[in-house]
C-alpha cells in the first residue's frame, strides 16, 4: 500500500466531511441544541450525497491498519478524538450539566449508525438516529421543550 496516496485519501475524506459538517452546523441557527443535533443533520445530508454512503473511512482504515505504528492509525485517532471534542464543546453550549455523558452518548449513536451501513439491518438509520438525538439532547438540556423539539428536522 502507498502510505501518501492512503494519507492523502484520508485528509480528502475528512476535509470533504468537515465540509458537510460545519455547513450544518452553520445552518442550524444560534439554537445551541440545533447545532448539537446537527452532527445527525450532516449524516443524514452525508447519507444521501450523489457519492453514496458506504460507512466510515476511518473506522475500516483503523481496522485495516494492524501496526500500531502506522501513520494512518494516528491520522485516524486524531480524526476521531477532533469530532469528540467538537461534539463535546457542542454539548457544552446547550447547558447540560454533562457534557462529557450527552457527548460520549451522541457519539455512541454517531458511530453505531456508520457501522450499521456496512451491515445494513437498520432502514432509515440515519433518520432514526437524527430522532434518538434529539431525544437525547432534549432529555440533557435544561431548555423547555418547544415546537422543534416536538418533531422530526428534515434537513
Amino acid at each position: 500500500m502507498d502510505t501518501v496516496a492512503f494519507l492523502a485519501y484520508l485528509d480528502g475524506r475528512q476535509t470533504r466531511w468537515r465540509l458537510v459538517l460545519d455547513d450544518c452546523i452553520d445552518d442550524a441557527g444560534e439554537d445551541p441544541r440545533a447545532r448539537l443535533l446537527a452532527v445527525f443533520d450532516a449524516l443524514k445530508e452525508w447519507d444521501t450525497s450523489p457519492s453514496g454512503f458506504r460507512s466510515c473511512a476511518f473506522v475500516h482504515a483503523q481496522v485495516e491498519l494492524a501496526a500500531p505504528e502506522h501513520p494512518g492509525r494516528r491520522v485516524v485517532a486524531r480524526q476521531k478524538r477532533a469530532l469528540r471534542d467538537q461534539v463535546r464543546e457542542l454539548a457544552e453550549a446547550t447547558g447540560t450539566p454533562d457534557p462529557d455523558l450527552l457527548a460520549d452518548q451522541l457519539l455512541l449513536l454517531y458511530e453505531g449508525v456508520i457501522a450499521q451501513y456496512t451491515v445494513g439491518t437498520v432502514d432509515n438509520a440515519a433518520d432514526r438516529a437524527h430522532a434518538t438525538a434529539r431525544q437525547l439532547i432534549a432529555a440533557a438540556t435544561p431548555q423547555p421543550l418547544d415546537a422543534f423539539w416536538a418533531g422530526p428536522r428534515t434537513v
